[in-house]
């Protein structure tokens, strides 16, 4: 069955809106206007078109927001008093001073508190999201949660209940991290997801990933020029264009060798699709993101689930010495491939040769998705 919001025009509505917060930005608002309204009526009126009628109306939406919205995009802001709480308890435990304010950013999202030759490296070799709360780290929370409310699948019909806990940790972690647009849009999409599992039907991604557009576009229009909600946002589409066409392996044929292609395919589709966005903003690209971002994800989730296992024995008041040691250890591995694979590129990226290298990476998905297509005909 299909999910309970994939017959809902999520992706014109979220093209749409984009684009009328764009063309309020541009100072065509008035212009853009006249021609959407028109739009959205003969659309809505042309039966076979109706389902894209969305995406004029959005786009007027998106103008009335970005006009009455203020210009700068600010996250949420969440609990101080818990953010330096957790930043305290960090801090007084065992850990080194390095290894503590790494494990205090992957938390609270102020990597501020990190050397600046740190976070160099880590921008330098690809793997800049681990400092900076994203969908990553939504996803280990969820599967935490998930872990820790294993037993309540023994109850029975405790499976909804299940979910409101995993849900409740997933938006808890996101109000923490002051609501940014990728931890926004991780909960959004994860929250559509359980939804449709409980609701016993499919999920569909791509229409998630557009719900998560329209729902931060309509509380903070100005996002939309947010390197974080940029950089997000391609890294889900190159991982949903990518992953599977750039897997050789059959899952049914060749399972293990499927997941290790899976494990390099994922990171090269995000980066590709956020390439664009990376040179035009930092003027760089790292050229060993591949290899640095498979042992980060190799790392990084036993990292952090003992950072947490650490934290809450720590605030306890509960001996953490051995844990420490350990969150050191793995940090200590992750800082040394940072500074290894350290080959940042410079490459600085106009307009046009954005639009350019947009298209170019279009096509590509197309070749590859038509040989993968007559592959699996055979």
């Amino acid at each position: 069955m299909e999910a309970p919001y994939s017959r809902i025009p999520a992706l014109p509505a979220a093209l749409g809106l984009a684009a009328g917060i764009a063309a309020s930005a541009a100072g065509a608002a008035v212009w853009c206007m006249v021609g959407c309204a028109v739009s959205a009526v003969a659309l809505w009126l042309w039966r076979p078109a109706r389902f894209f009628a969305a995406a004029p109306a959005a786009a007027l939406l998106g103008i009335a927001l970005a006009s009455a919205a203020p210009a700068v995009a600010n996250g949420a802001p969440s609990a101080p008093a818990v953010r330096s709480a957790i930043v305290r308890t960090v801090y007084a435990s065992p850990l080194s001073g390095e290894a503590a304010a790494f494990v205090a950013t992957t938390f609270v999202a102020d990597s501020g508190m990190l050397p600046q030759a740190l976070r160099d490296d880590f921008r330098g070799s690809g793997i800049a999201h681990l400092l900076a709360l994203s969908g990553f780290h939504v996803g280990i929370v969820a599967m935490i949660a998930l872990w820790l409310t294993r037993p309540m699948l023994v109850a029975g019909r405790a499976a909804r209940l299940r979910g409101a806990v995993v849900l409740a940790a997933v938006w808890g972690f996101a109000a923490l991290g002051g609501m940014s647009a990728s931890v926004v849009r991780a909960s959004v999409m994860l929250t559509l997801l359980m939804c449709a599992r409980l609701a016993g039907r499919a999920s569909s991604p791509l229409n998630a990933l557009a719900v998560a557009a329209i729902v931060i576009l309509s509380w903070r229009p100005a996002e939309l020029f947010g390197a974080g909600f940029q950089l997000s946002f391609m890294a889900v589409i190159g991982i949903l264009a990518f992953a599977n066409v750039l897997n050789p392996f059959r899952p049914d044929a060749h399972p293990r060798l499927h997941r290790i292609a899976a494990a390099m395919a994922v990171p090269v589709g995000a980066t590709l699709a956020t390439l664009p966005v990376v040179a035009a903003t930092f003027g760089t690209v790292p050229l060993m993101f591949l290899p640095a971002n498979v042992i980060a994800g190799i790392l990084f989730v036993p990292f952090y689930v003992l950072a947490l296992a650490m934290l809450l024995l720590a605030g306890a008041g509960l001996p953490c010495g051995l844990l420490a040691a350990a969150v050191d250890a793995i940090y200590a591995v992750m800082a040394a491939a940072a500074r290894l694979m350290y080959a940042p590129v410079e490459l600085s990226l106009y307009p046009a040769a954005l639009v350019a290298l947009y298209i170019a990476i279009a096509l590509l998905w197309v070749y590859l998705y038509r040989k993968k297509a007559r592959e699996q005909a055979y």
